[in-house]
């Protein structure tokens, strides 16, 4: 998945998440002001940068020596970033020291269809359907609004 996709995918799941009672703020990412949890796999949109100290790299960049004859290393990470104007969620928890928490509309109803076909037992969860592509998500979703009707 890349960043185009989970926007459009969060376009789409941001309808159904009040009707599967997601009742969190929803709004419009800002650049660089949100957060995703989301692994983005497709390097063309990893960030990237330069660095002169190769020791401050940790396991999920990717690292090689600068070519260009200036020393330093050049450095690329995944986004932990959605783009702007993707649909994000989001509400305060904690009580002492409530923190504001989020995550795309996307990862919100992924996580609600996942944990709704999950026979939840001693031995862990085990699940009753297969989720293979953004499809079967939606798909489920759907299902799971006609059998609350």
């Amino acid at each position: 998945m890349n960043l185009r996709i989970l926007k459009k995918l969060s376009k789409r799941a941001a309808p159904l998440l009040p009707l599967l009672d997601d009742k969190r703020k929803q709004f419009r990412a800002e650049r660089q002001d949100s957060y995703t949890g989301m692994i983005i796999r497709a390097r063309k949109h990893w960030e990237r940068g330069r660095s002169s100290h190769p020791d401050l790299f940790n396991d999920d960049m990717l690292k090689r020596p600068a070519r260009d004859g200036k020393g330093g290393w050049i450095y690329m990470t995944p986004p932990s970033h959605p783009l702007k104007g993707t649909i994000m969620v989001g509400a305060v928890s904690g009580y002492y020291e409530p923190e504001w928490d989020e995550q795309t509309s996307w990862e919100a109803l992924e996580c609600i269809v996942r944990d709704y076909f999950c026979d939840w037992s001693e031995d862990g969860p085990t699940p009753t359907r297969q989720f293979r592509t953004p499809s079967d998500v939606l798909r489920g979703a759907h299902d799971i609004v006609a059998d609350r009707k």
